[in-house]
């Protein structure tokens, strides 16, 4: 295992059958887009966490069956030349990050190749840019989901490790705003004290950047009764700075997902302050909104740069969330106009009311029919597409040519649907001019692509 004190050395030896339990030498190439090495031994591509291109290491195959088949790392023959050492004391059992033992130059040049690679396939000469990065790339994390250990385990709160179901007790966390560690410790130490309730299944936190405002949701197993909750909001007011709300989450049954739609606010507010960008905000718990503001001001500066609109032009932003983009776009341009949720709505139009633009509509409706909606009140020059989830419709493609978009940036952050939401913006009559990875998730595989379309 690569950890703090360096790899242990395998001694010199040849692959045997690939096997469960077979161990092999390994070289590896590059990193997978799920997070782990891709390296070859045994006559088979095998993907193993934490190891390094550049890796030559002694391997045991845990799933053979798998393509690529499935590996741990045992020991390295010859570490790579870009492999760095990783802050966190917990890498190597946590599984939130899997790359912090990359250099983040290496980091930024592995996304780069699986965002070409992820377009290849139907668009093999379109030119990716080098991938961007805002650093520090530390401290950046906004939001915290964290998970508390299910009865049949020790007691743990903290991160789930890499594919299981087990929970790391997290001390600290790098990549983390540091208020919101300091809220994971607090929980840890009040939340035994308590008298006995539904079960903890766990904490989010959210810290709002610019204004230091915290916000801690409780996620439980079931509902907190009134001396339940005062005995909450007693124990928890004064651990945490910056406190301004404490909010009782309904956990789903089983599973990681920590959030869920069903929420109450315990005490304090439901929303921190942040501004980015020369933007102010106004953000729940549980709503959409970037988890990195440093990387979300320099997105915000690029999107505004592909699209290039004038004071003249509407731009329609489809997967609105709260407004995040959507009010930037609407201090760069005539009209900006963000179709979101209705869970959404309120705190979107919340948002706008509290910069003063008037000139910022939100729809929470069928995308098609608010295209069409913005295009007949004025014509629509631009657009924003943030994918949520699922295909990108070919309806929507062909609503937004209709409404006269004649340039368009799509933000997702997803590298599986890429290659198809791109076919599906060429069939639809736009030709593709570039792509660019933009790092919003440092020391993840996680990589978000912005590709600027224009119509034929």
């Amino acid at each position: 295992m690569r950890g703090r004190h360096g790899p242990r050395r395998a001694a010199p030896g040849h692959p045997r059958a690939l096997a469960r339990g077979a161990r092999i030498t390994c070289t590896f190439e590059q990193m997978g887009p799920d997070g782990e090495a891709l390296g070859r031994g045994g006559g088979r591509i095998v993907a193993v966490p934490y190891a390094a291109p550049g890796d030559q290491a002694t391997v045991e195959i845990t799933e053979p069956d798998r393509k690529p088949a499935r590996g741990r790392l045992v020991a390295l023959r010859e570490p790579a030349a870009g492999a760095g050492e990783p802050l966190c004391p917990h890498f190597g059992d946590c599984g939130g990050c899997q790359w912090q033992h990359l250099d983040y130059a290496v980091q930024l040049e592995q996304k780069t190749r699986l965002v070409r690679e992820a377009l290849g396939p139907g668009l093999p000469d379109l030119p990716v840019e080098p991938a961007v990065g805002w650093g520090p790339p530390w401290g950046y994390r906004s939001l915290l989901e964290a998970a508390a250990a299910a009865p049949s385990q020790s007691p743990a709160l903290g991160f789930y490790a890499w594919g299981s179901d087990r929970v790391i007790d997290i001390q600290t966390c790098p990549v983390q705003h540091p208020a919101n560690v300091v809220l994971l410790e607090a929980v840890r130490a009040r939340w035994p004290r308590l008298p006995d309730g539904p079960r903890l299944r766990g904490v989010l936190g959210r810290v709002g950047s610019a204004t230091g405002e915290v916000l801690l949701g409780l996620a439980v197993g079931g509902r907190l009764d009134a001396g339940a909750r005062t005995a909450v909001v007693r124990a928890l007011l004064d651990r945490i700075p910056g406190l301004v709300g404490i909010v009782e989450i309904a956990a789903p049954p089983a599973g990681h997902l920590l959030r869920s739609r069903r929420s109450s606010l315990l005490w304090g507010r439901a929303w921190v302050r942040e501004e980015v960008a020369g933007v102010r905000y106004r953000v729940p718990l549980l709503a959409e909104f970037p988890a990195n503001p440093r990387a979300f001001a320099g997105a915000v500066e690029l999107v505004l740069g592909a699209l290039d609109a004038s004071r003249d032009d509407t731009v329609v932003e489809i997967g609105a969330g709260i407004g995040a983009y959507t009010l930037q776009l609407a201090l760069a341009t005539g009209r900006a106009v963000g179709v979101t949720t209705g869970a959404l709505l309120a705190a979107a139009r919340a948002n706008a009311r509290h910069n003063g633009l008037e000139n910022c509509t939100f729809y929470a409706r069928d995308v098609v029919r608010a295209v069409e909606k913005a295009a007949r009140v004025r014509g629509v020059g631009c657009a924003l597409i943030r994918p949520q989830g699922g295909a990108l419709a070919p309806a929507v493609v062909r609503a937004l040519r209709r409404a006269g978009v004649r340039r368009l940036a799509y933000l997702g952050r997803s590298l599986r649907g890429l290659d198809r939401d791109a076919a599906a913006l060429r069939a639809g009559g736009y030709l593709l001019r570039w792509a660019r990875p933009l790092d919003m998730s440092p020391h993840t595989s996680r990589t978000s692509v912005l590709m600027l379309a224009e119509a034929r």
